[in-house]
């Protein structure tokens, strides 16, 4: 490992540890992680979390049915106790290893399809093996990898890093910081250029720019706005952003999405009207999802449950109740870590989780049983909590905004900033 990596090597060994620990509750002598890399961000944070290591690259693979390179991808594997080993087809004359926190590194060439059952006999690897990942390796390679390990019951376990990752690092914390940073400035920026009629692209570039010259990073930008914002959650379905400017008293949306620093995950949203004078129907609906929030993370401290969150939530979004108006638009808020964490703060009580698993047409939130499954777990200082809030008015438009906070011993800490648009 370099100096100049942001965690040192002692922060991975912890994280190790609480992955041995949870692998021995469960029962698994063997963990694999795959990640895939090269532009993309699917399930890459996992790989960077346990090892410090991202796959270069310009995309994915080609379909290689022949070679099986699997160039893009990598894999974490945990065995016998050791600090894991690091799984990887990337030439070492083109990849930065240098970096890399691991107990060994393997590189499988030409092929880390064919090369991970050969290293599995050779030391009698067999039996069940966890896997976190399924959802990335692409058919072709797993159908093969499969194939040849006829020794192997693959244990598919895609939340199981959920729990080790759970409650931040001091270090951890402080990526938070700088990420809540880098945002707050950036959509300000986004939002200021909407709010002026300038285009969705042109609040998308002026969004970007404080990212990157912060030296942060995102997967999309949503600047939207009139009423495409008012049908659609985010903007331009490829892009997040068309060239397509606003007109005065149009609302407008802008949202950040991405690794925003060292791999950690931020969607912070605003939304405004542009020329900054909002009617009093846009106002009531500006103000109600604010004060949802607000009162949410006014809230969040040691020992509350997402379900009583949900609760309060609920209970101020009632206050903004009309005609037309629809409340509780998906969910209060969700856990953060190096991607979006499934476990949320639900749109009020959803009731009896055994229940709502039964449920016959039963809406989409109604049976998210497993994203429910941490509601009556009480929060613990060094989380991080996501707390969003919508609210539509038929021909007014639709308001929404995200905030993002670390559970301190006594309270909170909010780290995303950005003024509310009122």
């Amino acid at each position: 490992m370099t100096s100049s990596n942001y965690f040192p090597r002692e922060e991975y060994e912890g994280r190790w540890k609480r992955v041995w620990d949870a692998m021995r509750a469960k029962g698994y002598d063997h963990l694999l992680v795959w990640s895939r890399g090269a532009g993309s961000y699917d399930r890459l944070g996992n790989g960077l979390w346990l090892t410090n290591f991202a796959n270069n690259g310009t995309g994915q693979d080609w379909a290689d049915d022949v070679q099986m390179g699997a160039w893009t991808f990598s894999a974490v594997l945990f065995r016998d106790g050791r600090a894991p080993e690091l799984h990887s087809a990337q030439p070492p004359q083109e990849t930065e290893y240098a970096k890399v926190v691991c107990g060994e590194l393997i590189v499988h060439e030409p092929s880390l399809i064919t090369g991970l059952p050969e290293y599995f006999r050779k030391h009698g690897i067999e039996g069940r093996v966890a896997v976190v990942g399924d959802d990335v390796l692409p058919g072709l390679y797993d159908r093969r990898l499969r194939s040849l390990t006829p020794q192997i019951e693959w244990v598919t376990d895609e939340w199981f890093l959920l729990e080790p990752q759970r409650v931040k690092s001091k270090r951890e914390q402080e990526a938070f910081r700088t990420a809540g940073d880098i945002t707050t400035h950036a959509l300000a920026a986004g939002m200021d250029a909407l709010i002026a009629g300038e285009s969705s692209a042109e609040a998308a570039a002026r969004t970007a720019m404080e990212i990157m010259r912060r030296g942060g990073c995102f997967s999309r930008i949503d600047m939207h706005h009139g009423a495409h914002a008012e049908r659609f959650l985010l903007g331009d379905m490829l892009y997040g952003y068309d060239t397509s400017a606003p007109q005065k008293g149009d609302m407008v949306r802008g949202w950040i999405q991405g690794p925003i620093f060292q791999g950690y995950w931020l969607d912070p949203g605003r939304t405004a009207v542009c020329g900054g004078r909002p009617t009093k129907e846009q106002r009531h609906i500006l103000e109600g999802a604010t004060e949802v929030c607000r009162t949410i993370i006014k809230a969040i401290r040691p020992g509350v449950t997402a379900r009583q969150l949900g609760v309060i939530g609920e209970k101020a979004a009632s206050r903004y109740a009309g005609d037309g108006i629809d409340l509780n638009l998906g969910i209060f808020g969700h856990q953060m870590g190096t991607f979006y964490g499934p476990h949320i703060i639900p749109a009020g009580d959803p009731g009896v989780l055994e229940d709502i698993g039964g449920k016959q047409g039963a809406s989409a939130n109604e049976i998210m049983v497993r994203e429910y499954e941490k509601i009556d777990e009480p929060y613990e200082p060094g989380m991080l909590i996501a707390v969003e809030a919508f609210m539509k008015h038929a021909g007014v438009g639709m308001s929404g905004l995200e905030d993002h906070v670390l559970v301190t011993k006594d309270g909170c800490e909010q780290i995303t900033n950005t003024p509310f648009y009122l």
